[in-house]
């Protein structure tokens, strides 16, 4: 079974990536055979490198402003180094929820400014203010020093739509075949 997310629910299939994350919350030791990101911020960070070694997909657009392109490499070989083999694909002039019907329109507010880490203990941690997410409070004032209220664009792109589509049959195909 593939982990697979869009946007922020692809910032999750990356986190479950990650051996601690994985730990805290499979049952049985079980893990997914595959984890794909479709436009997920790359805003967190790993105390503990270890992956499940499961491979990763991350797939985002050269004009998505959710998406740091130097921070999304460095998580990717954060990814590589802790076990997991990682593929990336930008695709030229496209937004966020390019596999969508909408926009151009802008929505929600930016998480750039962001830098969590998950602990070894599966707490999350403010890099910048070292305050750890303990609760909604925490939470609340965490994302109030980081989160930029500026909605970002979203545009609907059938073309991309049809080649991450494509990308994402043969990852699958490959994975599996493996198995």
């Amino acid at each position: 079974m593939a982990l697979i997310g869009f946007s922020y629910g692809a910032m999750a299939s990356m986190y479950g990536l990650s051996e601690t994350a994985a730990r805290a919350f499979g049952q049985g030791g079980e893990r997914f055979a595959a984890h794909v990101a479709f436009y997920g911020p790359c805003i967190a960070r790993f105390e503990e490198p270890r992956t499940t070694g499961a491979p990763l997909l991350m797939l985002y657009g050269t004009e998505d402003e959710l998406i740091d392109p130097a921070r999304c490499a460095a998580a990717a070989e954060a990814f590589r180094s802790g076990g997991s083999t990682v593929e990336v694909i930008a695709y030229e002039g496209a937004a966020n929820q390019w596999d969508g019907a909408w926009g151009p329109v802008r929505i929600g507010r930016l998480l750039n400014g962001c830098d969590l880490e998950l602990a070894r203990d599966g707490s999350v941690r403010d890099r910048s203010s070292g305050l750890v997410m303990a609760g909604r409070i925490s939470r609340a004032i965490i994302l109030g020093l980081c989160v930029e209220n500026r909605p970002y664009l979203i545009r609907g792109d059938p073309e991309v739509r049809a080649r991450s589509n494509a990308d994402l049959g043969r990852f699958l195909a490959e994975v599996f075949s493996r198995r």
